[in-house]
């Protein structure tokens, strides 16, 4: 199998810029394919309460549009084909209601993505998921340092340091999503030996 005929697995809606920093630096140095989705590249945040306007737009409605914007995704018979979409957001900016209908998934049982839906969440907020994990953030410019984009060889110890680290994090489920993104690359590594 080439390597260019392997197809994108994962996709996130992320909340702001310093979701969007991290996924980059794990998208670079696991060297995935990774459609990351962000308003105005995370300087505009994206809340809970307008996720289901985006999954409503003319990218995210349904299918056909979705694979006519996202081709590389595998998909057959009106299905998409060992994908998820993570939509990582904090909880500070909407109600308990609303956070709860996030965590649950509940707020996108009615939407054709809901099968592939993997909702991330940082109660109260990032930083505070980055302070259990013991990762020093004081300003937002560190996540920059902190998670940098690599431009050389594969670094799947940056992302599987930065997953024991979430360990130790009660307040969010952010370790499913760079899990699953270094089994992308464990796979894809396996696939070429």
């Amino acid at each position: 199998m080439k390597r260019s005929s392997i197809k994108t697995r994962v996709m996130t809606i992320v909340h702001g810029k310093s979701e969007r920093t991290i996924c980059l630096s794990i998208k670079s140095n696991l060297r995935i394919k990774h459609y990351i989705y962000a308003d105005k590249k995370g300087e505009k945040s994206i809340q809970i309460d307008e996720l289901m306007n985006i999954l409503n737009n003319a990218k995210f409605k349904d299918l056909k549009s979705f694979i006519r914007n996202y081709p590389d995704i595998e998909h057959k018979k009106g299905k998409l084909l060992n994908f998820k979409l993570f939509i990582i957001m904090d909880l500070d900016d909407c109600n308990k209601e609303m956070q709860e209908k996030f965590k649950s998934k509940e707020m996108f049982t009615n939407h054709w993505l809901y099968d592939y839906i993997v909702p991330i969440y940082n109660d109260p907020n990032l930083e505070k998921t980055m302070n259990d994990a013991d990762i020093s953030i004081t300003k937002k410019k560190d996540y920059i340092t902190i998670f940098p984009t690599n431009q050389g060889d594969l670094d799947l110890n940056m992302a599987k340091d930065f997953s024991e680290s979430l360990k130790k994090c009660k307040s969010s489920n952010f370790r499913e999503y760079v899990e699953y993104c270094i089994s992308i690359t464990t796979e894809t590594q396996f696939l070429y030996k």
